[in-house]
């Protein structure tokens, strides 16, 4: 099924790249943010495996549509392939892509982000093929973060449907970003291969220049600073495009982007001003005359971007609405519904020392977790270095000036806006993460949260350099050399000047060395209670959504431990209730257990007397510690029946 899913995608590539008259790695992250939909339609349905009978459907249309169709259009048609795939830029691309897949598939899952949620709800959907049904979630302190990236992910690890890879999933989530960048190399020239290798290296090294734990784990702030930059460059590039082709890609960036993680809706405001910005020129100008066509073509246009902005508010509505009846909710959420609805939560205590630590990092701590060779940029330096580069563009006339002049100002308000935002998260939703009173705590955050504003920008300017660049190195006295390459060779320099090449290395090829280490790590962490319980739950298979209580003895706080456990019990969902037996009654127990949702019941050895809490609902003999029962409960009487 491999080749037939991989097939089933190129064919997407060439027909839309053949119909849009576009380039390959244009059209690439269009048929990335289809696929995520589709799937995301499937998961719904919890047959994620149908997306094979779908690339069957595709693969037998496409023959169908070869073989009838007139031969003068399968002639364009096939001239149009070999002219995309021999492109400098699809070149670059397959060749950046392939490597990056198949160098990251032997990682494994080692960030403590990833533990609590990415990979573990990953695994989940991996095994039950689709979202777990109501109060299934395996993460259940994170179950309304969304999908999207987690989506493509499942794709890549159904390549190989016999066993679960962590490999497989990070190549995909790496090459999920990645194809949102690949628009950078539209505009390369020629086929040099020095140049075509340091292009593909730049490209990987990109994001290391102000981010650094998407190198190691899946960031879903990266993958959002990935769309968010290419909306804002798609924003731009309408010249020579059908409308409806235009306002389609716009839609479907945005649809995708709050998918990917539940702040994805506050870029998605930032790109829809962006957007709104950028056409109020031409609408105004239709505004302005009287001719009834005009004032039509207007009103076409402001209901096209009408669609766009309620396209992510269809997908993020209808994720939000799955959660709600779901029962999927993450703490975060609860906590800033909490500061919004009620006085339960103030303004941290800490506001001061938030400030401090705030400033410190801002104009002092480099993005780079380690010293670079060459240009460490504080965020502030970054900042300035976002703003001189607008600046640079505008009085270089890259782009018309009007143009110039907005995205001068929108990157300029837009980054003072996103370090306020972040700063007002520190002190509300965040105000008890007390690891942000230190600039060392403080510049991980701006660095990771960051990301959509730092990367994402620099992204969309890079997009810029590359299509308009290429003016700087026209006449008679510039070697042709530079004519071609000019643009390209710039952008290796910044790169190569600013990148945390320790970062880019160690996510590529260096993080090889530690892999046994890490799994050695991973498997301390699960100690024998939680041994013997993920031996007794085998019994529950992975083909059901499932959810265990698990009663531990509250001798020693276990909640980072329980995480990886949770990661090896998936996709078996477990809560965890930490008590002294001594202390509880039956009828406490019960509601314990009822407010857990939990199917199954689990209680771990311990030295208090279990039975004489739990015999008088057992079915049959005793109750017995480290034993699973599965709850039978009416609602009125709950009774625990022996599993085998």
């Amino acid at each position: 099924m491999a080749i037939l899913n991989v097939t089933a995608v190129v064919i997407c590539l060439l027909l839309l790249a053949y119909f849009w008259k576009e380039s390959l790695v244009e059209v690439w992250p269009v048929v990335v943010c289809g696929l995520v939909l589709v799937l995301y339609v499937l998961a719904m349905l919890h047959h994620l495996s149908w997306i094979d009978g779908i690339g069957i459907l595709l693969i037998l249309g496409f023959a169908i549509w070869i073989f009838l169709g007139k031969e003068e259009e399968r002639m364009y048609f096939g001239k149009a392939c070999l002219n995309n795939v021999i492109q400098p830029s699809f070149i670059t691309a397959i060749f950046l892509l392939i490597v990056v897949g198949l160098c990251t598939a032997g990682k494994v899952v080692t960030w403590w982000d990833d533990v609590n949620f990415w990979a573990t709800d990953v695994k989940s959907l991996y095994y039950l093929d689709g979202f777990a049904k109501k109060y299934g979630n395996v993460a259940p302190e994170f179950g309304d973060y969304p999908p999207g990236a987690q989506l493509i992910k499942w794709w890549f690890l159904h390549l190989n449907p016999r066993e679960f890879r962590e490999g497989l999933a990070f190549a995909g989530y790496y090459i999920m970003n990645l194809s949102f960048m690949l628009p950078v190399f539209r505009k390369m020239k020629g086929r040099n291969v020095p140049v075509m290798f340091l292009m593909a290296a730049a490209l990987w090294f990109l994001p290391s220049i102000a981010e650094v734990y998407g190198y190691d784990g899946f960031c879903a702030d990266l993958t959002m600073a990935c769309i968010y930059g290419g909306f804002l460059f798609a924003v731009t590039e309408k010249e020579g495009k059908k409308e409806s082709i235009y306002y389609t890609r716009l839609g479907l960036y945005l649809s995708v982007l709050v998918l990917i993680k539940s702040v994805g809706f506050i870029w998605a405001v930032f790109g829809l001003v962006f957007l709104c910005l950028y056409q109020h020129q031409k609408i105004g100008e239709c505004a302005v005359k009287e001719e009834t066509g005009k004032r039509r073509s207007r009103n076409i246009k402001i209901g096209r971007m009408l669609a766009v902005a309620a396209a992510p508010v269809v997908t993020g509505g209808s994720w939000m609405l799955f959660c709600l009846l779901m029962r999927r909710v993450t703490k975060t959420t609860t906590t800033a519904v909490k500061y919004i609805t009620t006085d339960e939560y103030g303004i941290s205590g800490y506001t001061g020392d938030f400030a401090k630590a705030f400033v410190k990092a801002f104009f002092g701590s480099p993005l780079h977790k380690e010293n670079g060779p060459l240009l460490d940029l504080t965020p502030f330096a970054f900042y300035l270095c976002i703003c001189l580069l607008v600046l640079f563009f505008y009085r270089k006339k890259l782009m018309p000036q009007k143009q110039g002049r907005l995205i001068l100002w929108f990157s300029v308000i837009s980054g003072a806006l996103f370090y306020g935002i972040i700063f007002l998260a520190h002190i509300t939703i965040f105000a008890t993460e007390t690891q942000y009173l230190e600039a060392s705590g403080m510049i991980s955050s701006i660095e990771r949260y960051g990301a959509p504003f730092t990367i994402g920008t620099l992204l969309f300017l890079a997009n810029i350099w590359m299509s308009y660049g290429g003016k700087l190195f026209v006449g008679e006295k510039i070697p042709p050399f530079v004519t071609k390459y000019g643009t390209s060779l710039c952008l290796i320099l910044f790169v190569a000047l600013t990148a945390g090449y320790q970062t880019g290395y160690h996510g590529l090829i260096g993080y090889r060395e530690e892999v046994t280490g890490q799994l050695e790590e991973r498997a301390e962490m699960i100690d024998e209670d939680a041994a013997l319980f993920l031996e007794k739950i085998q019994v529950l298979g992975t083909k059901e959504s499932t959810r265990v209580c698990y009663v531990q003895r509250d001798d020693t706080p276990r909640w980072v431990k329980n995480s990886y456990t949770n990661l090896e019990a998936s996709p078996v969902s477990v809560v965890y209730k930490s008590l002294n037996l001594n202390d509880a009654q039956t009828e406490w127990m019960v509601e314990e257990i009822r407010t857990s949702h939990a199917e199954y019941l689990y209680v771990e050895h311990t030295e208090a007397d279990a039975a004489a809490v739990f015999d008088i609902l057992v079915t049959e003999g005793s109750f017995a510690c480290e034993t699973l029962y599965r709850i039978a409960d009416d609602g009125g009487q709950m009774k625990l029946v022996r599993m085998p």
